[in-house]
């Protein structure tokens, strides 16, 4: 789909708050919110918006994410179709994507405990074991999101993100269900929200202003089909060395104001840090690592590249995981 510079400020405006008013994205673009509307059916048609993301801060509920990086062998393209719907069905699984390199399946999964974690693993690994060649365990510690500044050429280097310390936040049923429907629904209205948790719209404001008060609910954002955005998607495993809180705090505003560093996680294992590069092509993304190599050289001792060529879900809260044993 070719997109013109409006397209790329409706999107853009989208990625920095998914929940912002057609009419009010319409003022800032210079169209009706007719237009808008028509122009964001267009990208969900055509494939270049997957739909929107409510990211939620499961620290602050008391889970810790994981990712676990998956080669697979001797798997049939149906079997790994039946493998990957399985997992998108499993709520305490967050995102499954397929990429290429040194892995072919990357999940996150998130659990209160490390026994919770054995316990969703080991359900995986005895279903699917003949299948996994090779598999790698990492604990998120956090991740941050920056704006797609790539998509209108802007200079902020603002970040919003998630995990860290664990917290202790308190809620209730109707709490629950207004995050169960925001990550179904990223852009619901309090109205349609009240309607399928039969709750007032008046109580269902109030609580997703707490909710956001709280930090339980970090922001909102597009989740696009980024091989259809910009060209390709990359994850970087870097293994870093001899760091500190001064060179952590480098490297984050560094990333902060690369255009194409939409992601970056910190991480416990074989790797510290992945860097999601939104790039046009491999040269493009030969470029960034190139730059950031040589800026960090003194820490940085090795990377891995894994090209993700399809994303089969992302949502961070379902209200499923309070209900059911993982």
């Amino acid at each position: 789909m070719k997109l013109d510079k409006k397209d790329r400020r409706i999107l853009y405006e989208l990625d920095r708050d998914a929940r912002q008013p057609l009419a009010v994205i319409a003022r800032k673009v210079g169209l009706s919110r007719e237009s808008i509307l028509y122009r964001v059916r267009q990208y969900l048609k055509e494939g270049l918006l997957r739909g929107y993301l409510t990211v939620v801060d499961m620290a602050k509920l008391g889970f810790v994410h994981y990712k676990v990086f998956i080669r697979l062998q001797n798997l049939s393209q149906d079997a790994e179709k039946e493998l990957v719907q399985w997992l998108c069905a499993n709520p305490f699984v967050t995102w499954v994507s397929s990429c290429d390199g040194a892995y072919s399946l990357i999940i996150a999964v998130k659990a209160r405990s490390v026994v919770e974690l054995k316990v969703i693993l080991r359900e995986i690994n005895n279903r699917y074991w003949k299948h996994f060649k090779d598999q790698h365990i990492t604990t998120i510690v956090n991740a941050r999101h920056y704006p797609r500044k790539y998509l209108v050429g802007a200079k902020e280097s603002r970040e919003v993100g998630w995990g860290g310390s664990a917290g202790a936040a308190k809620l209730d049923e109707s709490d629950l269900a207004i995050l169960d429907e925001l990550c179904r629904n990223t852009r619901a209205t309090a109205v349609e929200i009240a309607a399928l948790i039969k709750r007032s719209p008046d109580l269902v404001l109030q609580r997703m202003r707490s909710l956001e008060k709280q930090k339980v609910i970090q922001y909102y954002t597009l989740w696009p089909d980024v091989n259809k955005l910009i060209g390709a998607y990359y994850k970087v495993l870097v293994k870093l060395h001899n760091m500190n809180d001064a060179k952590e705090r480098e490297i984050q505003t560094y990333c902060s104001q690369q255009p194409h560093i939409v992601y970056i996680v910190g991480s416990l294992g074989d790797w510290q840090l992945e860097l999601d590069i939104e790039a046009q092509d491999i040269a493009a993304l030969r470029e960034v690592i190139r730059e950031f190599t040589a800026k960090f050289s003194e820490v940085t001792s090795d990377y891995t590249v894994l090209s993700v060529y399809n994303e089969h879900k992302f949502r961070f809260f379902e209200k499923a995981i309070f209900s059911q044993k993982a």
